[in-house]
């Protein structure tokens, strides 16, 4: 909980001590893409709960479809070793919705939902989120989001339905096109 407090208080630093462009307003048919990492995540299932660090990394793209809501697809790769869980790759759909479309900070809310694919199972995953977006230049933006996925799969074997609960602080870098 100390790291992401300690991560919050030094992107709010950043974003007021340094000047930063306004950013391009949103325009309908836009495109964003960018990568983002997991910096902290806690864990839970039925059998585990707490607080891990796995290695999280997602590349996600979008296009605008009016000044504030963009439609876009996600791809995140993630390894822990909570839960006998190794490797997971989650592909999901989203609709973001920006709280303003001009500024060089503009704010977010996140839903989604799409496939969870693990090593030893599938299954379904939703995400609910929130952000906000810092802009270094006119195309280009940092931001940091919270979000919540829920997760169920099923084992190869039939076996087990685990069903997990995440909340993962990313921070990521985008363009737009």
């Amino acid at each position: 909980m100390k790291a992401i407090l300690l991560i919050i208080t030094l992107a709010t630093s950043v974003s007021c001590a340094i000047p930063t462009a306004v950013g391009t307003d949103f325009v309908t048919d836009q495109y964003r893409f960018g990568g983002r990492i997991a910096v902290a995540s806690s864990y839970s299932d039925s059998d585990s709960a707490g607080y891990v660090v796995g290695d999280t990394f997602a590349l996600e793209g979008g296009r605008f479809f009016t000044d504030q809501l963009e439609l876009g697809g996600t791809v995140e790769f993630f390894t822990t070793e909570v839960a006998n869980l190794s490797d997971a790759q989650l592909l999901t759909g989203f609709a973001r919705y920006y709280l303003q479309s001009e500024g060089n900070v503009r704010p977010f809310v996140l839903v989604g939902a799409g496939l969870y694919n693990a090593d030893d199972g599938v299954g379904d995953v939703y995400r609910l989120g929130a952000g906000v977006s810092q802009f270094l230049s006119d195309t280009t933006s940092f931001e940091i989001s919270f979000e919540n996925q829920f997760s169920s799969y099923v084992t190869d074997d039939l076996a087990t339905e685990p069903e997990t609960d995440t909340l993962n602080v990313y921070l990521g870098i985008n363009v737009l096109l």
